[in-house]
């Protein structure tokens, strides 16, 4: 419970600090983000607005598959909330703010963010979701990225190529650059795309 406390005052942290920087220099953006912190076999994770985190994990084993010669494939599993205004309408009208048309004060889509000062009255929050779990042999690795990737990538098909890859030899960072290539070379993406992976061993 310390931990959670924790990791959400390191976010309201690094929001005021963001806040205060904007002010002195005029910028009106915000940005999201996912972070992951392990400590031994604990993992926890967090994000605000629409950056996400899927852990790649191995199906549990039936006792009689011993037959099947075939390598399980690990299973994509999205650790995240994605914070909209759509979703989050009740907590931002709570707060004094509206969504219009799916969008915050009918601008913004997202309803978490850090920085974004001009909505930050309007019920836009820095305060993030945390999921905590224990590490077990099955997991494999995890994918962080912000929506530009996961805007053109599947949590599954994500997973299945970073696996294949992984799988083949390829370090780590051979992998996100594969994943970044086809993203934005083959599927087209115009968006921020950044993808993080963070293998276990």
């Amino acid at each position: 419970m310390f931990q959670l406390a924790l990791y959400s005052q390191g976010f309201k942290t690094t929001d005021a600090a963001l806040l205060k920087e904007c002010a002195a220099k005029g910028w009106q953006d915000g940005a999201c983000a996912v972070a992951v912190w392990v400590l031994q076999e604990l993992v926890l994770v967090a994000n605000v607005g629409d950056a996400k985190c899927i852990l790649a994990r191995l199906p549990e084993q039936p006792a009689s598959s011993a037959a099947d010669a075939q390598a399980p494939k690990p299973k994509a599993i999205v650790l995240t909330k994605e914070h909209t205004a759509l979703i989050e309408r009740q907590r931002i009208e709570k707060a004094g703010g509206t969504v219009v048309n799916g969008r915050l004060a009918g601008r913004i889509q997202i309803s978490r963010s850090f920085g974004d000062a001009a909505f930050k009255r309007l019920g836009c929050s820095a305060a993030p979701d945390v999921t905590a779990f224990p590490l077990t042999r099955r997991d494999r690795f995890m994918l962080l990225g912000c929506d530009g990737f996961w805007g053109v990538y599947g949590a599954q098909e994500a997973v299945d190529a970073a696996a294949a890859l992984l799988a083949e030899g390829a370090a780590p960072k051979a992998v996100t650059n594969r994943l970044l290539y086809v993203a934005v070379r083959e599927k087209k993406c115009k968006d921020n795309c950044s993808v993080l992976l963070v293998q276990f061993a």
